[in-house]
């Protein structure tokens, strides 16, 4: 279920053509803050994302237009 969540979340990240509010992700996919951002976390750590800490919010960047770009 977590894998498929993570391509989810990157599915859809791939498509802005900006950061991303971690909020505003949450409210995007209708899954709770905490579920997306483990799943955030774990494409920050494949490589994938960048994820950016503000004083009032977390913003999501997106390295790579494909998974393919980093295999």
């Amino acid at each position: 279920m977590f894998g498929r969540r993570k391509d989810a979340v990157y599915k859809i990240l791939v498509t802005k053509k900006r950061a991303v509010a971690l909020q505003s992700l949450s409210a995007e996919l209708e899954t709770p803050a905490p579920a997306v951002f483990r799943a955030v976390k774990e494409l920050e750590s494949d490589g994938l994302v960048e994820v950016f800490y503000g004083q009032d919010k977390a913003a999501i960047m997106v390295r790579a237009k494909t998974i393919g770009d980093y295999i």
